[in-house]
This record gives structure tokens, C-alpha cells and sequence, in this order.
């Protein structure tokens, strides 16, 4: 049903290999604060991003991912036993949606509050801290300490410890990996030695893949779905085929596969979303969000277009990422 192109994986990884990246992305204030609650405001920020597509502060242009990071940033300066696991399960969930309401709302008004299926998040964000209660001693830092990754440098047994949580147990690991990386770019863990990492896959990563022709979809019910945006049943074997191919990329590329989220990621956010750079020659985002994390002379075409098969294939250009119901990304 689905097959990784590995040539064409390849062709896009050389175009990768030649990026040089911004210092200013890894120097933003969410991965550089000095508080001893950074790395929990991490863990769950990480644990309740998912599917954000309607969170937004258009006041201040912050959307998705970069609105969870202010929110959270305002819930460590003025309210920050949210992130304190003893505080927290103190709580009842109703009282940690209203909690939360403010710090993904316009001008702090929780009726304005744009972050969706609270229920859920605030399940999973009670979840991961009766977690941290029970296993770790109520601090994140502890699951690191408690674990013999530091022996065996395998990714493996950090995604053990992680799984333990609902909110990092996919199969695939795509939460793990974006708090791994986060913590690793904060320089608070040295993971610079470790292997068997499973690169990052999200919806707008396997939207460029697809695009891109990096993973081809040979079965023509599917091929419609992912076409027309109609929901399927099970997105893993797409999944586990964008990560093969990402793994190729980051191979030919010579960058950590960690990397790959700030190039894809991005991309996929703002140059290959509803509009494409490619066909509409604006991005979707400005600032375009590929530009913030990599220096680029100019942008008036994407960095992928002399390669990518969707910049002049419709039957490319018309895939969109899977529909499905999860919080695994």
C-alpha cells in the first residue's frame, strides 16, 4: 500500500545536507529561561501538543506550537504550580481546564481560550503528573536519573520511561522525540551519543513527504482519502513509512535526525500547508516559519521545488496528512 522512494529520499536529504541554521531558533526563550521548572514546562507542553489546529492569538501572530510556548512561558512566571506534580494532582480536572483556559486566550480571557478538546489535555496533563508522583518523585528530571540510558547511550530506554505516561505512549514516539530534543537543545541532558532515536514524524512532516514523492502511496482507496481529506482507520503504516524515508534524509544529510523536525516541520507549516510556495509564491505564515530556524538568501521558491514531484504533479500536490482522531501528534 504505501513504499518509501528512497532515490527521491535521497535527492531532497543533498538539498538538506546544504542548510546552515540560526543560532536565534535554539536561543528563544522557551529553551533558554533559567528556571528550575524548565524542563517540566517542557514535559508538558510537549504532552498536551497535539492536533492544534485551532490554536491561535492572532493578536500576536502566534499560532500552533508557537502559541503553546508563550502560554507556557506565561504559566511559569504567573502560575507555576501547574507545572509542580504535587500541585497539580491536588486538582480536579474541571479546575485544571479552568486553570489553564487563561494561557491560550487573547489578552488572558478564558472565554477567548482557543485551545480545543480541554477534556482530553487535561487528562493527559493529570496523568503526567500522578506519573511523575509515582515513579519519579514528582520530578521529570528523575526519569533521566532513573534509567540506564546514561550506560547503554540507547534511545530505547528513555522511550521506556516515557511511555509510562499516556500522553508519550505512541508506538511511534513522535512526543518523546520533541521533548528529547527540546531538553537536549536546552543543554539540559547531553544526548548527543545516543542511538536508535526514532525521527520525529508529525502531520505536517508526512504532508511534505508525501508531496515531496519521499513516500509513494500505491493503494488507490487511500491515495483517495489522503487526496480528498477524509478519515482513515489506521495512519501507522504511513507513519512508520515517513520515518524510514526520514531516516534516509537525515542519513544523506549528515544531521542528527532530531534536526530534520526544524527543517520539515517548519517547512511544512508555512511553505507547503493549504497554500504552497511552489504554486501560490507566498507562504503561509509571516514570518514563514522555515526562514526563523534556517538562513536562506532569498525565498521566493521552496527549498525542495527543482526536486519535489508535487511542485508540478497534481496527483502530488493534492496530498494532505492523514485523518485521524489521536493525541500521539
Amino acid at each position: 500500500m504505501i513504499s518509501v522512494n528512497i532515490e527521491q529520499s535521497k535527492k531532497i536529504g543533498e538539498i538538506v545536507k546544504t542548510l546552515k541554521f540560526r543560532p536565534s531558533f535554539y536561543e528563544r526563550d522557551f529553551i533558554q529561561i533559567d528556571s528550575p521548572l524548565k524542563m517540566a514546562m517542557h514535559f508538558y507542553a510537549v504532552g498536551i501538543c497535539h492536533q492544534t489546529y485551532v490554536l491561535a492569538n492572532p493578536k500576536l501572530n502566534l499560532y500552533g506550537w508557537d502559541f503553546m510556548e508563550y502560554g507556557f512561558l506565561d504559566i511559569l512566571n504567573n502560575d507555576s504550580n501547574l507545572l509542580i506534580a504535587k500541585e497539580i494532582v491536588k486538582l480536579s480536572n474541571q479546575e485544571l481546564i479552568e486553570r489553564i483556559k487563561p494561557f491560550f486566550a487573547e489578552d488572558n480571557q478564558s472565554e477567548k481560550c482557543t485551545l480545543d478538546r480541554l477534556e482530553e489535555r487535561a487528562e493527559l496533563w493529570m496523568d503526567m503528573a500522578e506519573g511523575l508522583q509515582k515513579y519519579f518523585g514528582g520530578k521529570i528530571e528523575n526519569l533521566f536519573d532513573q534509567n540506564d540510558w546514561q550506560k547503554t547511550q540507547n534511545a530505547e530506554s528513555l522511550y521506556k520511561s516515557l511511555r509510562l505516561f499516556e500522553a508519550y505512549s505512541d508506538p511511534l514516539q513522535k512526543k518523546s522525540g520533541v521533548f528529547l530534543k527540546l531538553v537536549a537543545d536546552a543543554n539540559l541532558v547531553n544526548l548527543g551519543n545516543l542511538i536508535n532515536v526514532i525521527p520525529i514524524m508529525d502531520y505536517h512532516m508526512q504532508r511534505v513527504l508525501l508531496r515531496t514523492g519521499c513516500v509513494e502511496v500505491n493503494d488507490k482507496d487511500l491515495k483517495n482519502k489522503l487526496q480528498k481529506r477524509l478519515p482513515i482507520s489506521d495512519d501507522e503504516p504511513l507513519r512508520k513509512a515517513c520515518i524510514e524515508s526520514m531516516e534516509i534524509i537525515a542519513k544523506i544529510s549528515d544531521f542528527h535526525s532530531f534536526k530534520m523536525n526544524d527543517v520539515f516541520y517548519t517547512l511544512g507549516r508555512s511553505c507547503c500547508n493549504e497554500n504552497t510556495l511552489c504554486r501560490h509564491h507566498i507562504c503561509e505564515k509571516t514570518p514563514c516559519t522555515l526562514t526563523r530556524a534556517v538562513f536562506l538568501e532569498e525565498h521566493n521558491q521552496c527549498i525542495f521545488e527543482r526536486v519535489c514531484k508535487g511542485a508540478t504533479d497534481d496527483n502530488y500536490h493534492q496530498f494532505w496528512q492523514p485523518q485521524i482522531q489521536t493525541h500521539f501528534y
